[in-house]
């Protein structure tokens, strides 16, 4: 067995030296300091511990995080990977110190327990599909010969549901600031009130069905009104096709002219479609903010969300006669199989019997 490397002192130089790793580390400076040097070097050795290389066989939860981390960056666009990153960095903070092959399932389920905040089944199921996903990676990878936490369940709850038409004109309305009586408005003035720069946010999603990181993203490099399209180079699922090509997102003539009025009030030098009222883009946490305090003033329920506006979309496309193929070229989906999931919520009463009538040939009356 070899043996272990200690700390040596260099005449030459005056350090405390250590070789880890077949790699030497400065520890402390100065012959008076080996107490200084030996505790980096105890420091050193737990560090290797807990992040050791790829190809060793005695990985932590940390190490395993990390590993996945930095081969999953070039994957996904940077929303959806600061949403990966966050959820596996608590888990790290929490477990990241246990040997992965003395993992429990229970170390998972009582983590996902401990995070009362996260009270809906929906979000629960996303962060521990997050967490396998990582270590299924890392036996892919042969990082690790097996995922501690494969097979552990969780109710998936129910999906986010579309926006209904009278919940999408309370909060327009909700956006609507008080004025004094009797004072009017000018109609020409350039500068929108926060409410109407949200109110254009709401009439974009709701009209286009695109995503809000979309949304926020968004640049006028990226609009062609004379066409009547946006062409985003960079989106959601770019990075996991096999053949990457632009999102495009066809505009209806009410999103052409509300474009060309959030142009005028812009000016020529503005590069964000979409601003807050300082200015500044618009992102998840200030979107969510605006949406709550909305909900509240309008007194609607807290499943009201701002991705609801893509869910009414998509389930008003299918009951409207548009084949799922088109759909999920209008939404961006890679694949026909994320659309049929909005066949499922479209499946109101109404629209399911005006389908057995068209599937039977039969008119409405006979």
């Amino acid at each position: 067995m070899a043996r272990r490397a200690h700390p040596w002192f260099r005449r030459s130089d005056g350090w405390w030296y250590v070789k880890i790793a077949g790699k030497q580390q400065k520890l402390a400076r100065g012959r008076a300091n080996k107490e200084a040097a030996l505790q980096r070097w105890h420091e050193l050795v737990l560090e290797q511990a807990a992040n050791p290389p790829a190809e060793s066989s005695e990985h932590t939860v940390a190490s395993v995080i990390d590993l996945y981390l930095t081969q999953s960056k070039r994957l996904y666009v940077p929303q959806s990977y600061a949403n990966r990153q966050h959820y596996l960095q608590l888990f790290a903070e929490s477990h990241g110190f246990r040997l992965v092959r003395e993992c429990l399932p229970m170390h998972v389920t009582m983590w996902l327990d401990a995070h009362t905040s996260w009270a809906s089944d929906w979000t629960r199921s996303n962060v521990l599909r997050i967490v396998q996903r990582a270590f299924n990676w890392a036996v892919q990878q042969g990082i690790i010969k097996a995922n501690p936490f494969r097979g552990i369940t969780q109710r998936p709850g129910e999906a986010r549901r579309p926006m209904t038409d009278g919940e999408f004109r309370a909060l327009l309305r909700a956006t609507a600031p008080k004025r004094p009586t009797g004072k009017k408005r000018s109609p020409h003035r350039r500068r929108p009130t926060a409410g109407e720069r949200f109110r254009q946010v709401l009439f974009f999603l709701r009209y286009t069905g695109a995503r809000p990181g979309e949304m926020a993203n968004l640049t006028w490099n990226d609009v062609n009104l004379e066409n009547g399209v946006i062409i985003l180079r960079k989106h959601k699922t770019v990075r996991t096709q096999r053949t990457p090509r632009p999102r495009v997102i066809q505009l209806v003539p009410l999103v052409i002219r509300l474009l060309k009025r959030i142009r005028q009030q812009q000016g020529p030098d503005a590069k964000r479609v979409f601003l807050t009222a300082r200015k500044t883009p618009w992102g998840k946490w200030n979107l969510g903010l605006r949406v709550r305090r909305l909900r509240k003033k309008a007194g609607l329920l807290n499943d009201v969300t701002l991705y609801g506006l893509r869910h009414h979309f998509g389930t008003q496309s299918i009951i409207n006669g548009v084949d799922i193929k088109t759909l999920a070229e209008l939404m961006g989906h890679t694949t026909s199989r994320m659309t049929e999931h909005y066949v499922h919520l479209a499946g109101c009463q109404k629209h399911l019997a005006a389908a057995m009538l068209q599937a039977v040939g039969a008119r409405q009356g006979v």
